[in-house]
């Protein structure tokens, strides 16, 4: 639960510091768990998912129902351990 709040919250931050000159805003934070990226994804772009391009277990990526793209990739570092990265265009 706490991990799902920071990860939403990083969204949130990450917005509000990109260009507003620019007409596509990218938006992106990290999760503990695929399936949690996936639906921050969908619940904080208000979109569902349209047409997948790759759908791995490492790796989802396709298009949003506006057209903008997303994705969830699996990433590890010495750090941080197993985590997904998460991005999607507005």
């Amino acid at each position: 639960m706490i991990k799902a709040i920071v990860g939403i919250l990083l969204v949130m931050i990450v917005a509000i510091f990109l260009l507003p000159e620019s007409d596509d805003v990218m938006v992106g934070a990290e999760f503990n768990s695929m399936p949690s990226c996936l639906a921050s994804i969908q619940r904080s772009s208000g979109q569902k998912f349209d047409k997948l391009m790759k759908d791995t277990p490492d790796i989802v990526t396709g298009y949003l129902i506006n057209g903008k793209q997303f994705i969830c990739e699996k990433k590890q570092t010495g750090s941080k351990g197993i985590y997904y990265s998460g991005t999607y265009w507005k």
